[in-house]
């Protein structure tokens, strides 16, 4: 026998967010902003690409401490 209340629910989030929040794919109602080119509009997906942009650059530093003092090898 199975529950009546039990149900099967195809959740989706956005990754670029630190909070998983899920959303039920039924309950999307507009166009999703990660089709196409749109994703790039997005606050939360723009704020990841400038963490991500900035640890490269601080990586970049460390790995080339000359290129910071302005020397070229």
């Amino acid at each position: 026998m199975t529950c009546p209340y039990l149900a099967e629910v195809t959740m989706v989030f956005c990754q670029a967010t630190p909070l998983k929040k899920l959303i039920p794919s039924d309950r999307i109602t507009t166009a999703s902003a990660c089709e196409a080119e749109q994703y790039r509009n997005c606050p939360l997906y723009r704020e990841a690409v400038a963490r991500a942009r900035h640890e490269i650059e601080e990586l970049e530093k460390e790995s080339n401490p000359d290129a910071q003092k302005g020397h070229s090898p």
